[in-house]
């Protein structure tokens, strides 16, 4: 009864630490990461992301200052006319390093018209702050074009 017992606590101490895990995850990078990309604020979105990030779309690969250099030169602080939503698939955690994958929409405000894709990133702290190490993304999957209506069935989150 008592390793029963011990090994029920040490389940839900793990269950929990995970949850409070996930919790920072959304505050540090993807609450800051939505605010800054709806933005167009360059500094705020580069702030999430280490000085060593790998960003890769099919064909291309940035890595550190190319990167953010390249989000300096697209993003003008003007307003974007769009909202940027996500759902998750998978999220695990290991001590300082975190992994997930899910997918992202982007919808425009004037027209509605919605842009979908599937992301994997990788995030690692750094000085106690959850930040990507690692950006990949894709409008395919096992060379299926991505869609709005093949997304139809999953949850998005709007992080503010």
């Amino acid at each position: 009864m008592k390793f029963l017992v011990t090994t029920l606590l040490l389940s839900i101490s793990i269950a929990v630490s995970a949850q409070d895990g996930q919790l920072a995850i959304d505050r540090q990078v993807w609450t800051k990461f939505t605010k800054a990309w709806e933005a167009n604020d360059a500094n705020a979105f580069n702030a999430i992301h280490t000085d060593d990030v790998w960003r890769i779309n099919p064909g291309r690969l940035l890595i550190g200052d190319q990167y953010k250099s390249r989000n300096t030169d697209r993003m003008k602080g003007q307003e974007k006319n769009s909202i940027i939503e996500f759902s998750f698939e998978s999220r695990s955690i290991n001590g300082d390093n975190a992994y997930e994958v899910g997918y992202y929409r982007i919808t425009r405000k004037d027209d509605k018209q919605q842009f979908v894709g599937r992301f994997h990133v990788a995030l690692v702290k750094v000085n106690g702050a959850w930040k990507i190490t690692q950006d990949w993304d894709t409008d395919e999957i096992n060379g299926v074009k991505l869609t709005p209506e093949s997304l139809k069935n999953r949850e998005f989150m709007h992080f503010q």
